[in-house]
């Protein structure tokens, strides 16, 4: 808490009531800052009552001694080392002069533990190829874009962005007919701010990837103004391609190439998965508006933290390459080269959700309601977070407390700022998200994790870390996650590739009359095993007359398969090699892999390793040119 919230506080619990305009005078803030103040305020002591404004008065509501643990309790949170070290690291950044007793001052720790919490840092930003260095102060040193994309993951924890929203940008959002949000117009001004103190101590960016696409922005003209006098081009491109990335009421974003992409994505997951969605329409919808908040993001390569990725990678290991393979490609999604695997961890965690969801709960989405004791304003910048986070949420309100006493509306989950003890189903969080309030709403909110526990990965590293030396950091966390995040006994079970395509399932012959004779012949030794019955190959030849070769998933290389709802009895797959080119209807194809899938997940394991084995064009050749022993060792070396 903020030095003037404790005040404020200490001032309302004094006098017991307090007139909203007593408080204005006192403290010299407007009265908008004052419900920021007050807004804070309430979170920070949240579990042991609030602060109402009754009639212009503002008085505490709650229990009095447990207002005081409580406020002891938040006083701790700089024992959390990643806290600390973000604490330090924004703090820098924005220029203060820092000295360790002075922060062990402040955080009330022993001075050998902010040294420690400085190494640590040092060792982080190492990683990130930037260095702590200290010049009459404390400074942050290394390539420029860096240290503003580490200033950007910094800035999406900061509780105060609402604040103090700047007069120039206020200005800059009327005049251009942004429509800028509370929250977007925040962002900017801390973020220019930022941009402006760098420029000013000579640390400027030139040769912006971007300038050309920046410059069609019709508000370019007017991003001189947010910055200091004479600014060369490449600084204004930068900021107006950041501008771009902001929730606005005026979409800077073309809907139909946004779903062109949806479109792309899902046909190209549907092949090389060989599922079809269901409830199609619903799945696009909530795709395309994440995409149109995360579009110039991506494109624009600025940063989002995704506290959950490590997880989302080990969860939906197979699935997130499966995405990675198909959003990577250059010539399919030529605007996301370069996409950062959080963006990537996003879409495949919203791919889970949905597969794990349309499974459990025919394919049913939460619908949730978003309520705030503190006006709309808030309500409102809340719900523009949830949307850029989980994709899949779908608010069927936003409501003030006293609304939600009155309203009829159906909904899985309350999602609020302040505890509603007579409601089920709260999901409490900050104003502006925390990493830790997204991790949380992506295990509630699309099915991330497969059982009710929730764990703070980082901060058992921390604990083992303090008490015994790790050898071998990655290793430990995947162990731990293996640990953490255990499998469901009802969890359906995976094959590797090598399991399903073995010895007698391979064939290799010289040529085939035609593109049905190769399925026929790929198809082959499922139907000896009875792993399926003919109408099954009868139903991927129809699939393929009446849809096309979208089974051509590579150059030379075709998925044929099917519905699994006739003529499949268990989980199977085949491989036809064919020395001589087939034109299946315009395609040259040597290869033929044929899936039986039973059920939307099972066979998703074999299709990721699939999808990496063909990533690298030369097996092609391997699978081609090679004989059966050869094929099949290539297929084992798949994890």
């Amino acid at each position: 808490m903020k030095e003037r919230e404790k005040q404020i506080l200490e001032f309302i619990i004094e006098n017991r009531r307090v007139k909203l305009d007593q408080l204005v005078k006192q403290f010299d803030i407007s009265k908008r800052t004052l419900y920021y103040d007050i807004q804070s305020i309430n979170y920070y002591i949240k579990s042991a009552g609030e602060i109402k404004n009754i009639n212009h008065e503002f008085s505490f509501i709650g229990d009095y001694s447990k207002l005081h643990s409580t406020i002891k309790i938040q006083e701790s949170k700089f024992l959390n080392i990643e806290y600390r070290k973000n604490y330090i690291l924004y703090k820098i950044l924005n220029g203060e002069k820092l000295t360790i007793d002075k922060l062990a001052d402040e955080m009330i720790l022993s001075r050998n533990t902010i040294v420690q919490t400085m190494d640590e840092i040092k060792k982080d930003l190492k990683d990130i190829q930037l260095a702590l260095a200290y010049k009459r102060k404390y400074e942050i040193v290394g390539n420029e874009y860096k240290i503003r994309e580490l200033y950007l993951l910094l800035m999406q924890d900061d509780e105060f962005l609402l604040r103090n929203i700047s007069e120039e940008v206020s200005n800059f959002d009327e005049y251009c007919s942004m429509g800028l949000t509370d929250y977007s117009l925040g962002n900017l001004t801390r973020f220019a701010e930022f941009i402006c103190r760098r420029i000013n101590e000579n640390c400027t960016l030139t040769t912006y990837k971007y300038k050309n696409d920046s410059k069609k922005f019709n508000y370019y003209p007017f991003v001189k103004y947010l910055l200091p006098p004479k600014v060369n081009e490449d600084e204004i491109s930068y900021l107006s391609a950041y501008i771009s990335t902001l929730s606005s009421l005026n979409s800077k974003v073309d809907e139909d190439l946004i779903s062109n992409y949806i479109d792309k994505l899902i046909q190209k997951f549907e092949a090389k998965t060989a599922i079809t969605l269901d409830s199609k329409e619903e799945f696009k919808s909530n795709m395309k508006r994440h995409l149109l908040s995360a579009y110039n993001r991506i494109k624009f390569k600025f940063p989002i933290s995704n506290p959950s990725l490590e997880e989302i990678k080990f969860k939906h290991e197979s699935l997130y390459k499966i995405i990675k393979s198909i959003i990577e490609n250059e010539k399919d999604f030529p605007d996301f080269i370069g996409i950062r695997e959080e963006e990537i961890g996003f879409i495949a965690a919203y791919f889970g959700g949905y597969l794990r969801g349309e499974r459990d709960s025919g394919a049913r989405r939460n619908k949730v309601l978003v309520v705030c004791p503190n006006g709309l304003m808030v309500s409102k910048t809340l719900e523009i977070q949830l949307y850029k986070y989980i994709p899949t949420i779908d608010i069927a309100g936003v409501l003030s407390l006293k609304e939600l006493s009155e309203t009829n509306i159906y909904y899985d989950y309350i999602i609020s700022t302040v505890e509603i003890p007579d409601k089920e189903n709260v999901i409490v969080v900050n104003p502006l998200l925390t990493k830790l309030d997204i991790q949380l709403l992506m295990s509630k909110l699309i099915n991330f994790n497969y059982n009710d526990l929730n764990f703070d990965l980082e901060l058992i590293m921390q604990v083992i870390k303090k008490h015994t030396k790790i050898i071998d950091e990655k290793r430990l966390k995947d162990e731990l996650l293996k640990i953490m995040y255990k499998f469901e006994e009802k969890e359906i079970y995976q094959p590797m590739l090598k399991e399903l395509v073995t010895a007698d399932r391979i064939r290799k012959v010289k040529r085939v009359d035609n593109w049905k004779e190769a399925v026929k012949l790929a198809a082959k030794p499922l139907l000896d095993d009875g792993s399926i019955e003919t109408i099954y190959i009868d139903n991927m030849i129809e699939s393929i007359i009446e849809h096309g070769p979208y089974i051509v998933l590579a150059d030379r290389f075709a998925l044929p398969h099917a519905s699994s709802k006739n003529g499949v009895n268990k989980l199977s797959m085949s491989l036809l090699v064919v020395e001589e080119e087939v034109d299946l209807l315009g395609k040259p194809v040597n290869i033929f892999m044929v899936l039986a899938a039973t059920d939307n997940n099972s066979h998703i394991k074999a299709l990721a390793s699939l999808s990496e084995m063909l990533y690298d064009t030369s097996n092609i050749d391997i699978l081609i040119t090679g004989n059966e022993e050869s094929i099949l060792e290539l297929i084992n070396k798949q994890d």
